[in-house]
């Protein structure tokens, strides 16, 4: 039985991904048209922790690496789903939002990649405007 090496996909031990990793997850991103919540989905991720494992250099445990690199190779290998049902070519890149309400309680609100402050801003006011009782 062979050890799995990181190396090649880490740039240091429970660091971030190194750049071809990261390319590689932004051409199959491209290729299928997966959200960030599905591609997520398949390398065992939420969809925001992808989001900031591919644009903002989050580091991951090492303890991962191997699962993504598996992942990487059959998705590249064409077990990808095609685009995800009801999303059309075009359509803006949404990311879940997962939010303890409760104890028991986990909500889940999905927001555009490109969210401004101005949106947020309204939204908070939304949600303040909810009817509580």
């Amino acid at each position: 039985m062979s050890v799995f090496d990181p190396g090649p996909y880490q740039q240091s031990p429970n660091g971030p991904l190194t750049a071809e990793t990261v390319q590689r997850l932004v051409h199959i991103k491209e290729r299928t048209g997966m959200s960030y919540a599905s591609l997520g989905a398949k390398l065992g991720f939420s969809g925001t922790f992808l989001y900031n494992l591919m644009l903002k250099n989050a580091n991951v445990g090492t303890q991962h690496v191997e699962r993504v690199a598996r992942a990487i190779a059959r998705l590249e290998e064409g077990e990808a789903d095609e685009a995800a049902p009801g999303q059309e070519a075009g359509t803006a890149d949404m990311l879940d939002h997962p939010f303890h309400l409760r104890a028991d309680l986990q909500i889940v609100v999905s927001l555009p990649v490109d969210l401004t402050e101005r949106e947020a801003e309204r939204l908070g006011k939304f949600i303040q405007s909810l009817p509580v009782g």
